[in-house]
Parts: structure tokens; sequence; C-alpha cells
């Protein structure tokens, strides 16, 4: 496989992921559902709590973003968050920027509330909510306002999003629906899924160390030959064998260790190769993934850019249970809008139950 080739297919599914377009069979098979329709985006994770985010028009200097989240189940509230784009030129004006109000069709609705814990994030009260929602059906004018300026949000393509999220928790036609509401009681709606259970093991090493030259010579010529015999292997040599980018080792128990080395650098991401040993080395390498960023107490994280500018990312994480690592999480930022370096909201379609042992 060229390697060239194969990082942009990497890359190009998780930065789908961000932007909410369609998702490869071959990364969304944990996920429930994903829905994108003009400047509106559903996830629904494998509980089918579904999250649903609107953003500004395309190019808005002001820009805003809104996340709307309901759980599974009957009974369900909607919780909403407010967003205002921090990436601006007058930096030093942000800490003055005030509360922000709500206005549709230029009238104000008063003051957000501050989201508690969370810097700079904002809720609208049950009434403001409400209007919100008149408002969206309606196509009337919704924008943010604070003392720096305006910030639009678009409704386009709210519609769809809305009532495909009634419709993946079964809500349409019924009174608690967001988007269609009915007559009908809360009785059909679905449940919710119950997220898979990791237990969590102690490993004895928290952290990687660098191998030592016996180390080395023992599982470095093994591990590189378990790559040659995948189809699927991203790494490059010049990344295996740079003297500057030692292999790493963890002891996980007293018959496992935690391999890792340097496999890929792209433009704006790099990844690193992990994988499960038998110390001994008397049976095949687990391989976990090959586009790791770190590991820490029996945790490995894959955090990447779904663009150079950051504010956007695709998220993986695993988890040792004991034998080998679980895929426990897996998660996106929301769309590449320059709300937030580092992304604007946490929306995962993968969750699970982690408990220690």
């Amino acid at each position: 496989m060229n390697t060239a080739s194969s990082l942009l297919r990497l890359f190009a599914t998780g930065a789908l992921c961000a932007l909410g377009f369609s998702i490869p069979q071959a990364f969304s098979e944990e996920a429930f559902v994903y829905f994108s329709h003009k400047q509106w985006s559903l996830v629904c994770d494998n509980t089918l709590t579904c999250r649903a985010e609107g953003y500004s028009p395309e190019n808005e200097l002001y820009s805003a973003a809104v996340l709307l989240m309901r759980h599974a189940g009957a009974d369900t509230v909607v919780d909403n968050q407010v967003m205002l784009t921090d990436l601006l030129d007058n930096e030093d004006a942000l800490p003055h920027r005030g509360t922000p109000q709500l206005m549709i069709d230029g009238r104000s609705l008063g003051a957000l509330q501050r989201v508690e814990g969370q810097d700079q994030r904002w809720r609208m009260n049950a009434t403001q909510f409400s209007a919100f929602l008149i408002a969206l059906r309606r196509d009337n004018h919704i924008t943010f306002q604070d003392k720096l300026g305006r910030y639009p949000l678009s409704g386009a393509g709210s519609s769809a999003v809305l009532l495909k999220m009634d419709d993946v928790q079964g809500r349409i036609d019924t009174r608690s629906a967001i988007f269609k509401q009915g007559a009908k009681d809360e009785s059909g709606i679905k449940a919710p899924l119950a997220a898979p259970v990791i237990s969590k093991a102690r490993a004895v090493e928290a952290e990687l160390r660098v191998m030592n030259a016996q180390e080395v010579a023992f599982y470095k010529p093994r591990l590189m030959k378990s790559l040659t015999e995948t189809e699927n292997n991203n790494c490059t040599e010049d990344r295996l064998d740079d003297p500057e980018l030692p292999w790493q080792i963890a002891r996980l128990n007293d018959r496992q260790s935690l391999v890792s080395a340097s496999c890929w650098m792209a433009a704006y991401n790099w990844g690193e190769i992990f994988w499960v040993v038998d110390n001994e080395m008397t049976s095949p390498p687990q391989r976990v993934t090959d586009s790791g960023s770190e590991y820490n107490n029996g945790e490995i994280d894959a955090v990447h850019r779904a663009r150079g500018l950051g504010d956007c990312l695709v998220i993986k994480r695993w988890v040792w249970n004991g034998e080998s690592f679980i895929h426990s999480y897996a998660a996106n930022t929301g769309r590449c809008r320059l709300i937030r370096s580092g992304g604007t909201w946490d929306i995962p379609d993968f969750v699970t139950t982690v408990v220690p042992q």
C-alpha cells in the first residue's frame, strides 16, 4: 500500500466524521447514526444519545455554534449549549465581551446563562429555548449578541436534522418530539441502549520508557517482521529506524508489555504504533493501533486534527483489561468552524462504561 494514499484515506475518514458526512463502514461499525444537512449535523451514539449541532453561515467572522443533546427514553429533556467564537483578531477584548443575549428578528429575549464549570459556554433558559425552536421552524433570524458583535446562527438544515433526531429516538408525532410533535404518548419511544462495560486492569507501569539496547535487539526485529506480514501497514521505515525516535516499552503485568514506536508523520498529524507483546515473544503480538498519540496509566489515546488549524479533532481511546486493549471511546469535536482551538464540542459516536478491577 502506498503510504501517502493510506494516510489520506485515514484522515479523510476522520475529517468526514468531524464534518458530519457519511462514514465508511470500516470506521462506523460501532457508530449508530451520522446525518448532516447544510449547516446542521447529527450524531447519535451507541446508547441512542443524540447530539445535534448547528452553526453560523460559512465564512462568518463572528460565528456561533449550538449543541442540542438528548438521551434516549421517555421523560428526557433536551439540553442546549451555545458557544461563540473566541478565535478573533481582537483577543484583548475577549475577557470584556460580556454575557451574550439571544436575539430573534432583532428583538432581545434576554441574557443567556453560563454553563456551570465551563468557560464561555452558555445555555438558553426554558422560555428562550422554546422561542428558539419556534424560530428555527419559522425560519426567523436568530443571532447571539455580546459587546463585541452579533453572531448569526443558520437554520439551514435544522428541520431535516431535528426530524432525524426525533426519528432515531422514536419520538415523531409524540408530545415530546423536538420538531414534529403530535398527540401520541411516550410509550413507543425507544429506550436507551446499554453501553458496553470494560473492566479496567491496573498496569504495572503507568508510563512508557525508552528501551535499552538489549530490549531493542530482542523486540524490534520480531515486531518489524510482523509488520511485513500484514496488509495494513501505514508505518514508514524512516520513522521506525530514526535514532531520534527511540522505541519505548511499559510493563503491563508479569507476562505482557506494551511496545510503541513512531510510525508515520503527515502534514499536521503523526501516529505511534502500539503492540501488546508476550514478554518472551512466544505468541504473535497484538497490534492495538498505528495511529496512537500517547499512553498513560492503562489507556491509549489517538487524537488527530481534521485540518491543520486544529479547530476540529477526531479522538479514539483504548483501555487495558488485563489481557488486551479494548476500544472504549470514539468522538469528534464538531465541524471545523473556527470556534475554539482544540474543537468546539465533545460529540461521541461510541461510548463505554469503564470500571476498575
